[in-house]
């Protein structure tokens, strides 16, 4: 069998990998590298290399356990994780100081100077009720407002500290937030893996991209190639990528973002309810820099978290510190509605990030029950649960097990 695979990210390289000792795989990725949202870049560090992340970051046994099976199966180990001491701080608009900043976890030595109060007893109720609705299993397509609205504290503090965090992590303004899936917007906070340890990779997640295609044997990878046209022929499928490149296959997975995979199917019959579900995906556009000044940290060193929120103009950003994880003074940044950007910009790069909102979570339910219809299969973080690093391994997994239950490797991840 011949797989043909639109996206180089995590997802896309995954299912190669699953399929790929078996199975001749033909990978099409627009930019001139694998690894989608995972951007690392390398530091010389005391003899060490260690990777700083532009894009995706923070991963957990507890609560990404394929992903962590994955690493293993390449060869991580507990020495290539570093935990993170995870604390963070917030300020507001017009604040001098933090509203809030958390006890640090273990191994920190900063912030020594926490700030708890009124800001601390709204985040705390609002666990509390979101642990009583993970314990329910209230529905995905419940907005988030439903849970903060009727919690008995003041407005500005559900808009400023409840729902800002939501925002920074979903990319959005926090009006916009009161929208999004409010399992979603709780899932890293409740349940059985509540308050995991935080862990980044040194030598990047980027890396486990590399890997995995340097570990699978019938992978044939185009960089700078996009897939641009899909054409049914004699019962297997013509890809033609930016190129002029043509590759006939009997399977084609889209471990792209939907608006792309939609354009790409709309031309085949008997598509239009695919074309429908994958147009109920929204996203929003955002901006990241890594940076050397602390632009954006609490003018106080004392209340240096590790993510450190700023309020303003109706959105919330964050500062991701990494000294406290890889020991070097590096700040990743959200900086899409900045007035003043970082002084000592690294790099930066645009992201369009997923709004899981209640339209995603019943378009995610959609999807399954259109996978695999005529060889067409859909992969990536946007497939299933929360988009992140064990969504789009899961997504993988799935896909690879329609086209290949039997295939070894599926065995050696899912046990």
């Amino acid at each position: 069998m011949r797989v043909g695979i639109a996206g180089g990210g995590i997802a896309g390289l995954t299912v190669a990998w699953l399929l790929g000792e078996e199975h001749e795989c033909v990978l099409l990725e627009a930019r001139s590298r694998v690894g989608g949202s995972a951007r690392s870049f390398p530091v010389r560090l005391g003899g060490e290399t260690v990777a700083v992340e532009l894009g995706s970051q923070d991963i957990s046994a507890e609560m990404f356990p394929r992903h962590r099976r994955l690493l293993s199966l390449l060869g991580y180990t507990a020495a290539d994780v570093r935990r993170i001491p995870a604390s963070l701080s917030l300020t507001r608009d017009g604040e001098r100081v933090p509203s809030l900043v958390t006890p640090a976890g273990e191994g920190a030595d900063r912030p020594s100077a926490t700030r708890l109060g009124p800001a601390w007893d709204a985040v705390n109720l609002f666990l509390d009720r979101a642990a009583e609705w993970h314990d329910r299993d209230v529905d995905w397509c419940v907005p988030l407002a439903e849970l903060v609205e009727p919690l008995p504290v003041s407005d500005a503090l559900k808009r400023d500290v409840l729902y800002a965090r939501p925002a920074s992590l979903f990319c959005c303004d926090l009006e916009e937030a009161k929208e999004l899936s409010a399992r979603a917007a709780i899932a890293f906070y409740v349940g059985e893996s509540a308050d995991p340890p935080w862990e980044q990779l040194a030598p990047g997640l980027e890396s486990l991209a590399w890997a995995l295609a340097a570990d699978t044997p019938r992978l044939r990878v185009r960089t700078g190639a996009a897939l641009e046209r899909v054409r049914r022929t004699e019962g297997r499928y013509e890809l033609t990528d930016s190129t002029g490149v043509s590759h006939l296959v009997d399977e084609v997975v889209f471990a792209v973002p939907p608006p792309v995979a939609r354009d790409l199917v709309a031309p085949l019959a008997g598509t239009a309810a695919l074309c429908e579900v994958l147009g109920s995906f929204a996203y929003v556009d955002t901006a990241y820099a890594l940076h050397l000044d602390p632009a954006y940290m609490p003018a106080d060193e004392r209340h240096w978290a590790t993510t450190n929120l700023s309020v303003h103009d109706g959105w919330c950003e964050s500062c991701d510190w990494y000294g406290p994880v890889h020991g070097v003074d590096v700040f990743k940044s959200q900086i899409a509605h900045r007035e003043v950007l970082p002084d000592q910009v690294l790099c930066r790069a645009d992201f369009r990030h997923l709004m899981i909102t209640p339209g995603a979570v019943r378009a995610q339910r959609r999807l399954a029950g259109l996978q695999g219809r005529g060889g067409l299969h859909f992969a990536g973080n946007h497939t299933n649960w929360v988009a992140s690093q064990e969504s789009a391994v899961t997504s993988a997994i799935d896909v690879a097990g329609r086209i290949a239950p039997d295939a070894p490797r599926m065995t050696r991840l899912t046990g």
